[in-house]
């Protein structure tokens, strides 16, 4: 018997509550290598009594004897050597579980039920992998069982964006996400590491299915030995010390990546799906024993399969497969015993289409939905070849810094944001495309020492709220003139919807019956062969036109600007602007200025501190005094930060910029007990079900953003305020949980 772990016990009760409901269909998710199988094992051990029965189903013949094993180690009686002869009733064992293979019971229950004869409502369904349940013969299967119903899956993900789980399972019960398990050590880290963008195995054209088919992956990689000799180069660079596992795309595919290794003279051997048993035991004991090196498969190692453990996994097949990707990277992921990691090498590109194997999902029975269209989801390190969040600031791997921190507003941009910055100089930090957009980028306007001046004058106090009407909408009008910027806005959205469209299949499928409505009845197809050679031909006609649509906006955006004429025109207009409305305003700060111009502007009052806060950083102040001061002297864009936060305990805990400071204060009260995982979602301010704080703030700039991040109890907090809003949530949070926010202290730097 098996004990299980404290994350398989709670979820073992929450599967078995979820079961005692009439006729219940449940599906259970735990990631890859948490093990669902010895959790389905214990659940059965004590239903299965007083004449109970089970089956349960499985896709892959090498799993079913593998499942049996399984279950008599965890003391429950089952059999896999089933002879089901056609129109007979299904079989069955009391206080017992039949292993039956999907395809055999698709076959066997396509004319009649064959379950309500030998099982009835108290017996159970086991559904392995039931993220492919949605077959027909699954499907069902799960329709026709008289009793309750458990699906078990690592991934409840369809590549079908329209069509979820809902309609099979009522309820769906989840386990810990792989990034919990890895912290408490019962899966090991992933170092996901992948090679240059023109480097990485081609997917080839999505198929009907939605995913890569093996053919067209090997059409767009046909001329290219990225897939073969460049898959060796890169193990020999990353893994070359390790047990590898490597997943191929075809039986070809994997037969060359072997001969690749094994010329090498690093011992390889290929699993396939018609491997022979004895062979396949004998592949997997030398690779257990470390004689054999390399094992290359070709889909027998994605779900279930119980492979020896691998230090190493080799992705050359891509895929759009969320399902796929975790599969297969999760082979690697059972603890090492040398405490190490395990190295993930993606030939394929598969994470920057789906994540990092320990990145936070949501699961549903519900559709999906359209995947949002934005920036990959990880970043790629020049210098060792890593793979890391997007929004890392640091290559996790070598420490290589990804990007750098505004000094105007103290919020650190990506790399990518500051492109521009060779070419400005230093005076480039005056338009930080996120911070301080303006067209001045976007055009590569000169910075000239008027333009400098007047942007300066511009981002006094006081003044910054000016600073977008006066610089940054001036310059984009005169830009928009001269670069016909409404037709390149207008193609912008017709690719943006176009690329949307046709990553779904189903969806461009409907936009094809509406054009075959739309043409005379005699151009029709009149079969579904003639209908789908048909439907090919009108999506490389949307393909073409997108194509026709991106090289008409690439034409514009190269057309050569006049900047002088966009520079002298903005200046003039700014100008003009800038002494109308700053001075009927009465922003002009106090501050004279050496040209004899500002020296005739007027003056703003200057509003005062309150006596009873310091003026200047370098002092310990309150949480109270420090919001006081901040209504004072805090913009949006500030070189002012807090350095420590010291808590009511005289413990310093060091912070470094605004974001930290309300993420600590939130930590230190999760830390007292003070904030528990049950008291969200609490309402501070406005907000909405998800977040501990949410109010969906306003960009400077117009736009609508919003970042958040998860703490340590499991509730997302909103990060994405300015320095001022900042310190008045850092309040909020401490008086709405039963602290004195006096009793807190910040030190400014």
């Amino acid at each position: 018997m098996v004990e299980l772990r404290c994350y398989q016990r709670d979820l073992l009760h929450q599967t078995e509550q979820a079961l005692e409901i009439p006729n219940a269909r449940v599906m259970m998710q735990l990631p890859t290598g948490g093990g669902k199988t010895h959790i389905a094992a214990a659940l059965l051990s004590g239903q299965l009594k007083d004449g109970r029965k089970a089956a349960w189903l499985t896709h892959r013949r090498e799993l079913a004897g593998q499942t049996e094993g399984m279950l008599r180690d965890a003391g429950v009686s089952a059999t896999s050597r089933i002879q089901w002869i056609p129109n007979t009733v299904a079989p069955a064992i009391s206080n017992g579980t039949v292993v039956l293979m999907a395809q055999t019971v698709s076959r066997r229950t396509a004319g009649t039920n064959v379950w309500n004869y030998v099982y009835d409502s108290n017996d159970i369904l086991i559904i392995d992998e039931a993220h492919h349940a949605t077959a027909d013969g699954w499907a069902r299967a799960i329709d026709q069982w008289p009793g309750p119903v458990l699906g078990m899956t690592a991934t409840p993900w369809r590549l079908s964006q329209k069509e979820g789980f809902d309609h099979l399972f009522d309820r769906l019960v989840c386990g810990p996400q792989v990034a919990a398990l890895q912290a408490d050590g019962w899966l090991c880290r992933a170092r996901v590491l992948s090679p240059p963008e023109g480097e990485r195995i081609l997917g080839g054209q999505v198929t009907l299915t939605g995913d890569y088919s093996e053919p067209g992956i090997e059409l767009a990689n046909e001329d290219s030995e990225v897939w073969t000799a460049g898959a060796l180069r890169f193990w020999q660079n990353h893994g070359e010390d390790r047990q590898t596992l490597v997943y191929a795309v075809s039986v070809r595919h994997a037969r060359n990546l072997t001969g690749v290794f094994n010329d090498y003279g690093m011992p390889a051997g290929v699993l396939l799906g018609d491997t022979p048993g004895a062979e396949r035991d004998d592949l997997i004991e030398r690779f257990k024993d470390g004689r054999l090196k390399v094992l290359v498969n070709v889909a027998v190692a994605t779900e279930g399969f119980d492979l020896p453990d691998a230090a190493c996994v080799v992705l050359t097949r891509p895929t759009m497969s969320l399902s796929l990707y975790l599969q297969m990277v999760g082979r690697g992921l059972r603890p090492k015993p040398d405490g190490g990691d395990c190295v993930v090498l993606d030939m394929a590109g598969n994470s920057f289409r789906h994540g990092l194997p320990e990145e936070d999902r949501e699961w549903s029975l519900r559709p999906r939905g359209a995947s949002p269209v934005g920036e990959s989801p990880v970043v790629h390190c020049p210098v060792c070849e890593a793979v890391s969040p997007a929004a890392s600031h640091y290559c996790g791997n070598c420490g290589e810094p990804f990007g750098e921190t505004c000094s105007r507003c103290g919020a650190w941009r990506a790399r990518a944001r500051w492109s521009r910055k060779t070419a400005c100089g230093d005076a480039h930090e005056l338009v930080c495309d996120l911070c301080h957009y303006d067209a001045h980028i976007q055009a590569q306007l000169p910075v000239t020492e008027e333009l400098e001046e007047l942007a300066m004058l511009a981002d006094d106090d006081g003044l910054s709220p000016q600073r977008d009407p006066f610089i940054k909408n001036l310059l984009e009008e005169e830009l928009r003139r001269a670069g016909d910027a409404e037709k390149q806005s207008e193609l912008r959205d017709s690719i943006g919807k176009r690329e949307l469209e046709i990553q779904s299949v189903d969806g461009m499928w409907q936009q094809f019956e509406q054009h075959l409505l739309a043409i005379p009845f005699e151009q029709r197809p009149d079969s579904e062969p003639v209908k789908a050679i048909m439907f090919v031909q009108w999506m490389e006609g949307q393909k073409a036109e997108l194509n026709k649509w991106r090289e008409e906006l690439a034409n514009l955006e190269s057309q050569p600007i006049d900047v002088q004429l966009i520079y002298d025109s903005a200046r003039e207009r700014l100008l003009r602007l800038f002494d109308a409305e700053a001075r009927d305003a009465g922003l002009f700060p106090q501050k004279r200025r050496r040209t004899r111009r500002r020296e005739m502007l007027p003056q703003a009052p200057v509003q005062e501190p309150s006596s009873t806060v310091s003026n200047e950083p370098g002092e310990w102040m309150t949480f109270v005094q420090l919001e006081e001061w901040s209504r004072a002297k805090l913009t949006g864009r500030t070189s002012i930060r807090p350095d420590r936060l010291r808590d009511p305990d005289g413990q310093e805990i060091s912070v470094g910029n605004w974001i930290n400071l309300l993420l600590e204060t939130a930590e230190w009260l999760i830390r007292q007990g003070l904030l528990t995982k049950d008291m969200c979602p609490v309402k501070v301010g406005r907000m909405d079900k998800r977040y501990l704080i949410h109010l969906s703030p306003t960009h400077p700039t117009g736009r609508e953003f919003g970042v958040d991040k998860q703490l340590s109890n499991g509730s997302r907090i909103e990060l994405q305020w300015d320095p001022r809003n900042t310190v008045r949530r850092c309040v909020e949070l401490v008086n709405k949980f039963g602290q004195e926010p006096a009793q807190f202290h910040v030190l400014l730097s």
